[in-house]
């Protein structure tokens, strides 16, 4: 990445939290798009408003994206939200939200991608701690980021594939826990997002790391040059 040939990046769930972070360390070095709800009123940022929990037209939607976007030479999948409750509490929709925002999306995305352009230069999927450990009263959301961290692995070996960062950081200081309890120290997502993109620059094929918190750490998973 260097600032004077930009690239362009596209960061499903970029219009806050950690993909807003990253966003603005890129925009220096890449035309960012960032989809999301709401606008971040970010005038180096280019925002696409895209709803994915509840969208019956969700292939259309991504379509409308990557039409808006042209060529996507970086991928990042930030999207998430938080749900509480033993796999009894949750509704139907509950279900399906949390997979289309952490599983059906992402594929579709790498899908459509790689058929229109026939290469992806870079994917990060940003999952969570939690793919890695069951959780009570997170298992959809628990099974889907584990989900999203096996189809950024499978994807991986696709040869029209580059580079693969998958990076699951632990509880960040953002909204996905916005009035709701959660012990320990919470990371700054403006430093997980350095970290994210130090991280990226590193010459690899793949990569999994761990961000972890008490204290801030990284720890690295599986690699492949």
């Amino acid at each position: 990445m260097t600032k004077d040939d930009k690239i362009n990046a596209l960061i499903i769930g970029g219009s806050s939290g950690l993909g807003l972070e990253l966003g603005l360390f890129l925009a220096e070095y890449c035309n960012v798009f960032v989809t999301g709800r709401k606008d971040p009123q970010k005038k180096q940022l280019h925002f696409i408003p895209l709803e994915i929990k509840k969208s019956h037209l969700l292939s259309s939607d991504l379509d409308r994206v990557l039409t808006r976007v042209g060529a996507v030479e970086l991928l990042i999948y930030a999207a998430g939200f938080h749900q509480d409750g033993a796999i009894s509490d949750l509704e139907d929709s509950d279900i399906i939200a949390m997979i289309n925002v952490k599983l059906t999306a992402p594929a579709m995305l790498l899908q459509k991608i790689l058929r229109k352009q026939k290469k992806l230069s870079g994917f990060i999927a940003i999952t969570s701690t939690s793919q890695l450990t069951p959780r009570l009263r997170e298992p959809v959301y628990a099974a889907a980021s584990a989900g999203l961290g096996m189809l950024a692995r499978s994807v991986s070996l696709d040869k029209r594939v580059v580079k693969t960062l998958v990076a699951a950081p632990a509880g960040m200081k953002t909204n996905f826990w916005k009035g709701k309890t959660r012990k320990g120290v919470l990371l700054e997502p403006r430093w997980v997002a350095e970290r994210i993109i130090d991280l990226y620059k590193m010459k690899f094929a793949y990569k999994q790391v761990l961000i972890l918190r008490e204290p801030p750490r990284i720890k690295t998973a599986v690699v492949v040059d």
